[in-house]
C-alpha cells in the first residue's frame, strides 16, 4: 500500500495567517525610530536571517501531527502570511502600529523575512519524500 503525502495547504496556510497576525501585533511595539534610523534598521534586517530558521521546527511539528511534508507546510505558511500581510498593509495598515515611512519599512522588512523563511524551507526543511524513504 502506497501512503500518499498530504500537501499541507490548509494547515500551512492557516499557520501562516496565525503567525502573521502574531507578528503584526509584535511589530506595533517596535519603536518607529528603530525603523527609520538606518543603523537600527540594519540590525532589524540582520535579525531576520537566523529568524527564518526558527520557523522550521514549528512547521515540522505541524507536519508531523498531520502527516504532511514539513517543506510544503512551511511554504504554504509563507503563502498564508504573505496573503495576510498583503491584505492588511493594503486595507488596515494601522494594525502594524506605524505610519508613513515606518509602515513602508515594515513592509520591506516583511518581504526580507519571507525571503529568508523560503530559503530556510528550501535548504533545511525535509520535503516529506526524503523522510518517507528513511
Amino acid at each position: 500500500m502506497v501512503h500518499r503525502q498530504r500537501n499541507g495547504l490548509v494547515s500551512g496556510f492557516m499557520l501562516g495567517v496565525a503567525i502573521a497576525f502574531f507578528f503584526a501585533v509584535v511589530i506595533r511595539f517596535i519603536p518607529a525610530d528603530w525603523l527609520v534610523n538606518p543603523l537600527a534598521r540594519a540590525g532589524l534586517y540582520a535579525a531576520q536571517v537566523p529568524a527564518g530558521l526558527l520557523f522550521i521546527p514549528v512547521a515540522m511539528a505541524v507536519a508531523r501531527a498531520r502527516s504532511e511534508s514539513p517543506r510544503q507546510v512551511l511554504l504554504w505558511a509563507c503563502s498564508g502570511a504573505l496573503a495576510f500581510d498583503g491584505l492588511v498593509l493594503g486595507f488596515w495598515p494601522g494594525l502594524y502600529g506605524h505610519e508613513g515611512l515606518a509602515t513602508t519599512i515594515v513592509a520591506s522588512l516583511l518581504l526580507w523575512a519571507f525571503a529568508w523563511i523560503v530559503a530556510a524551507a528550501l535548504l533545511f526543511a525535509p520535503d516529506g519524500e526524503e523522510s518517507a524513504r528513511r
